[in-house]
């Protein structure tokens, strides 16, 4: 029997959801097609092929942030893009880990330029664009990473009505000052973290493009 790609990943995602990424098989997913597993790998010739497709059906359909806005700021774009990306692979059970063994696609490279482009725009170099796309990504998978890391472990540990969040740390003062207003429901606002760090490296990339900028200004002309 015939069967499209398309629905192949379709089912892989759907796989993913359910038993997550250590058990994703193709052996799991050519039973729930209803097909021998040699029909899948005349579409992809390897697991790893058809996870970066997964991939790239997660990000077309949770990523609407990819790219920046005709007129936007690089800033907000930063801002917008990473949140989404933290939607995205929160959307899907282990997003984070699905995204950070994939290879890109011919897509991912033309989003790239886009991306580029806009802090090329405001003045950082190519480089400099790459570094802070690149960071920014790995800022946000990292991040996935331990926040879902962290709900698996309370989902298999539980967590008692009993259990004082901030008893293991009473003993350190700066430690408890910080915690004690990120504490929301017995575990750590992790949106709240997320934010803040975002920002700060946001604010970082402004002050140095302000300072490369205040440098050029100050080079005198060549005669």
């Amino acid at each position: 029997m015939a069967i499209e790609p398309r629905k192949i990943v379709e089912e892989a995602l759907a796989l993913l959801n359910e038993v997550g990424i250590d058990k994703l098989s193709t052996r799991k997913l050519a039973e729930r097609l209803g097909v021998q597993q040699p029909a899948l790998y005349w579409h992809f010739r390897s697991k790893s092929v058809l996870l970066d497709a997964v991939n790239s059906a997660m990000v077309a359909r949770f990523h609407t942030a990819r790219v920046p806005k005709p007129g936007q700021a690089w800033w907000d774009f930063t801002i917008e893009y990473a949140r989404s990306m933290r939607t995205t692979l929160l959307s899907v059970r282990d997003g984070a880990r699905l995204t950070a063994g994939t290879r890109p696609s011919a897509t991912d490279f033309a989003d790239a330029e886009r991306t580029l482009e806009v802090y090329v725009n405001a003045g950082f170099s190519a480089e400099e664009a790459f570094n802070i796309s690149i960071s920014v990504t790995r800022y946000v998978v990292g991040y996935v990473l331990e926040e879902q890391g962290e709900r698996e472990r309370h989902e298999e540990d539980g967590v008692r009505e009993t259990d004082d969040p901030m008893a293991e740390v009473a003993q350190f003062p700066l430690l408890h000052q910080a915690l004690l207003p990120l504490i929301a429901q017995g575990t750590i606002n992790t949106e709240q973290v997320f934010e803040s760090g975002l920002n700060y490296m946001v604010d970082g990339m402004k002050a140095a493009l302000l300072a490369k900028q205040s440098g050029k200004a100050s080079e005198p002309r060549s005669k």
